[in-house]
């Protein structure tokens, strides 16, 4: 049978082996790009991940997808995939794609949300002043929310900040950003003031709309450890918290003209520490 096809080989004219050579060729290539297109697509590492109408976690779901899947992106929207799966198309969270072993079914559901984390003022505003007038409260707000967003992000939750340098965002623009994400939670960094009479000190939690009572409630019993008084949940009539319609809180940690408070303001452990309380609180929360 070798011989016969030997034979047959040197019989074929010279231009019909060079056609068949190039056609094999093209093949060849086309099968390798398709290959290596097919390995770079993202592998699913999570055990299983939800594909969803909708690209926010309140959709419904469309399918379970197991591991080991390879997702071909079709378009993506606030961190969230759109993509194909045993011909159903959906939205898939890409943040909780790569994360090994999590479970969607079991795993942490605060993995699964997307939290608004907002530093207060920013820019030519501000915000309020230390007693002395040389520190400005957008100072301490964007490093306080820098390390809770580093908190968070470790239980691989989706954060958005409204702001990370010192820039100047504007209320409706928070607010408006919480609804495009379709936040499960938007939380407002912030540092009171006296007026600078320096006589009150203290943390305070603040929320102005019911969907956020209980959330408020747990982030302040959270952070009932912390260096400085607590001065309770109270209703704020704020626009980030007013004008939001999504879940949303506002966090008062401290006085700036405070004496007491202004050194724990400044402190990295303080800000440190409140991070991880309002991380396990959130988690509590949503588990």
């Amino acid at each position: 049978m070798v011989n016969r096809f030997i034979t047959r080989f040197r019989e074929t004219p010279n231009n019909k082996l060079i056609y068949r050579g190039v056609v094999t060729f093209i093949l060849l290539v086309i099968l390798i790009i398709e290959l290596a297109r097919f390995l770079s697509l993202p592998k699913v590492d999570a055990t299983t991940l939800y594909l969803r109408e909708q690209p926010n976690d309140e959709s419904k779901i469309i399918k379970t997808i197991p591991h080991g899947r390879h997702l071909s992106i079709i378009k993506s929207k606030n961190n969230w995939w759109y993509t194909k799966y045993n011909g159903l198309k959906g939205w898939v969270p890409s943040w909780l794609v790569n994360v090994d072993d999590y479970d969607v079914k079991t795993g942490d559901k605060l993995a699964q949300k997307t939290i608004i984390i907002d530093p207060g003022h920013g820019g030519g505003d501000s915000g309020t002043l230390s007693a002395n007038q040389k520190y400005m409260e957008k100072t301490y707000t964007l490093q306080t929310a820098k390390k809770v967003a580093a908190e968070l992000r470790k239980k691989h939750v989706n954060v958005v900040m409204t702001r990370t340098d010192d820039t100047y965002v504007t209320l409706k623009k928070r607010t408006d950003m919480a609804s495009d994400y379709h936040a499960d939670l938007f939380v407002s960094f912030h540092f009171n003031s006296d007026n600078g009479y320096g006589r009150a000190n203290g943390y305070g939690i603040y929320n102005y709309h019911k969907n956020a009572v209980k959330v408020a409630d747990q982030v302040a019993d959270g952070l009932d450890n912390l260096p400085v008084s607590n001065r309770g949940v109270s209703f704020g009539d704020y626009y980030v918290l007013r004008e939001n319609k999504r879940p949303a809180i506002l966090c008062e940690m401290g006085f700036m003209d405070s004496s007491h408070d202004l050194p724990y303001i400044q402190s990295s452990t303080y800000q440190e520490h409140v991070a991880k309380d309002v991380a396990k609180s959130l988690d509590k929360y949503f588990n």
